[in-house]
């Protein structure tokens, strides 16, 4: 005869009465697969999945989380999902619905995507996903993107060219990698990782690239030193240009947009940095933007 367990611990009165704002848990990998049935696409996941927890209760049963995140991500659900937004909003449901005393519920995927930058080969881009659900319906989303590019020191090259007494742009310079994050708080709905990817590309000196040929690498420099950017000139274009986009598409006034970014110095013993945060209606307070926000 097999022995019952006759206490429940998490549903007990927890020693201090005090509530946990999240409580979860936190780096969980597992390969997420959206997408045609026939032909899905494949994604490496890293999962953070947390609740809230009341005052009255001592613990969560973390089994319950793991069951949200393994019945959202299981073979039989290929074809269900077009992308990963879908699949956190399964996990998110599936926490609400196994954790009835929490008021909200918070799901983090960090993952890996490959993007275009040009004809040759695709390069990688970190990508983080998160999700908050309220039980009573609301529904906070951000999209955060980490995508590394050259750029070339604006102060550094006019020095050059004043000193040798040559065009601007044929003035030397250093170089450095930097990488800019581009993160955005929505609400209702998320905005696109395309998107964010595509206004950080534009706003290095040059997108980096994993092969050069010789042909190549020489169009790249020439084109780098033709746009020779600070940190600073890095951070503003990609907030401009995040910004915009969310206009254009309409999202809300309260969306937020943070841009953060770090150069990798190569004539100096440390980084420089740079960022900048607002609301869209902050922004266009402050851009020329045309359009009005309600």
């Amino acid at each position: 005869m097999v022995a019952e367990i006759a206490r429940d611990v998490q549903n007990e009165a927890p020693l201090l009465p005090l509530i946990i704002d999240r409580v979860g848990v936190k780096g969980v990998k597992r390969r997420v697969k959206i997408g045609e049935l026939e032909n899905p696409s494949f994604f490496d996941v890293e999962i953070n999945a947390y609740v809230d927890l009341p005052r009255d209760r001592r613990g969560v049963h973390m089994s319950r989380i793991i069951e949200a995140i393994l019945d959202a991500v299981k073979d039989e659900r290929v074809g269900e999902y077009k992308n990963l937004c879908e699949v956190l909003k399964h996990v998110g449901r599936g926490l609400l619905s196994r954790h009835p005393y929490s008021r909200r519920v918070e799901v983090e995927f960090k993952t890996m995507q490959y993007m275009n930058v040009d004809d040759d080969v695709e390069e990688t881009v970190n990508v983080s996903f998160f999700l908050l659900l309220h039980r009573k319906g609301k529904v906070e989303w951000r999209i955060k993107v980490e995508v590394e590019g050259m750029t070339v020191c604006p102060c550094a090259q006019a020095v050059y060219s004043s000193l040798e007494k040559v065009e601007p742009t044929r003035g030397l310079s250093h170089t450095q990698r930097t990488r800019l994050s581009i993160d955005v708080k929505t609400f209702d709905r998320p905005a696109s990782v395309d998107w964010l990817v595509k206004a950080a590309l534009e706003s290095f000196s040059s997108p980096v690239h994993s092969l050069l040929k010789r042909r190549r690498e020489y169009e790249v420099v020439k084109s780098a030193f033709e746009k020779p950017r600070f940190i600073e000139d890095t951070v503003r274009r990609a907030f401009f240009l995040t910004v915009r986009k969310l206009v254009e598409e309409n999202f809300g006034p309260e969306t937020e947009v943070e841009v953060v970014g770090e150069s990798y110095e190569s004539v100096h013993p440390f980084n420089a940095y740079a960022s900048k945060k607002g609301t869209l209606r902050e922004a266009l307070k402050e851009t020329s933007l045309e359009k009005p926000i309600s």
